[in-house]
């Protein structure tokens, strides 16, 4: 069918009067469902978008939640094979404290505590088994997340107001320590003579750098509190101990029979005592014999 014949039909055919307007109604309408479904198609888009979003996030909280869950007291003590102790981290008497001291590079943590009668395997210390023991669970990390990878020089102490710091301290508990790294955190748990006879008295855990505890490291106040000299870099927690559990007669029996000097000293009174040590002065006479003069010190 050529162009003109196409025209002639097309000519002959019979419209409706009110054909143009129907066809324009109808285009109207094929426009808006057109575009209806570009727009669903848009929001589908969207949604999809938005729920992958939704599940990223998910799992990035997820992920960063699974990166700082810690190990409780009863799996650190599963870890070192103490099934009795893990069972007692989940008793009625265990106290969860997760209380946390940045301490220089590092984020201390007292995670837990328990104390009892035969919790764990026993230990002979020094030839007496001692099985009423107080046991504790700590964490330490670095301050700036980074993982460690070896153990810090750090040395944990219970130390007990009213008490000199030389007299009760972990040397004198018979003190056991297990540590180990996983996920570049250290778990240490701690082990000493039951801590709760000295309940009565504000009951110090010290975590520091340095040896046995001494003056030059912890100073003593006049009613025995005790804390950290500034610049000992550390933490000082107080237990939460029940004072109605306290036996003053064994603490103080414990304390006397270590044979050190159990009476805190006050800075003053360290003073006082190195102004009390005689000066001694040293000479040598002519046929080479050391003499020794003590000068008495001012009282």
């Amino acid at each position: 069918m050529n162009r003109q014949d196409y025209r002639a039909a097309f000519d002959a055919v019979d419209f409706s009067p009110d054909f143009e307007e129907q066809t324009l109604q109808r285009l109207a309408a094929a426009r808006q469902t057109s575009e209806k479904e570009q727009n669903k198609m848009s929001m589908n888009r969207t949604k999809k978008t938005a729920l992958l979003v939704a599940a990223a996030v998910a799992l990035l909280a997820v992920t960063v939640s699974a990166a700082v869950v810690w190990l409780t007291p009863a799996q650190v003590a599963d870890r070192v094979e103490e099934p009795l102790l893990a069972e007692a981290f989940q008793g009625d008497d265990a106290i969860v404290l997760d209380e946390s001291v940045t301490a220089g590079d590092y984020q201390i943590t007292l995670a837990g505590m328990v104390s009892g009668e035969d919790l764990s395997v026993p230990t002979d210390y020094n030839g007496e088994i001692i099985n009423d023991r107080t046991y504790a669970v700590f964490r330490v990390a670095r301050a700036d997340g980074e993982p460690l990878t070896d153990y810090p020089n750090l040395s944990y102490s219970p130390l007990v107001d009213g008490y000199h710091v030389r007299c009760v301290n972990a040397w004198t508990l018979g003190t056991t320590t297990q540590q180990f790294i996983e996920d570049g955190v250290v778990y240490c748990l701690f082990d000493c003579r039951n801590l709760e006879i000295f309940a009565d008295h504000p009951v110090r855990f010290a975590i520091y750098e340095g040896g046995v505890p001494n003056t030059d490291l912890f100073s003593m106040a006049e009613d025995g509190t005790i804390s950290l000299r500034e610049g000992v870099v550390g933490a000082l927690f107080t237990l939460p101990l029940d004072e109605s559990r306290a036996d003053p007669e064994a603490a103080q029996t414990f304390a006397e029979s270590t044979g050190i000097p159990w009476e805190p000293m006050t800075d003053a009174e360290l003073a006082a005592q190195a102004e009390a040590v005689p000066d001694v002065e040293k000479s040598v006479d002519d046929e080479g014999n050391l003499t020794f003069t003590i000068q008495e010190a001012d009282r």
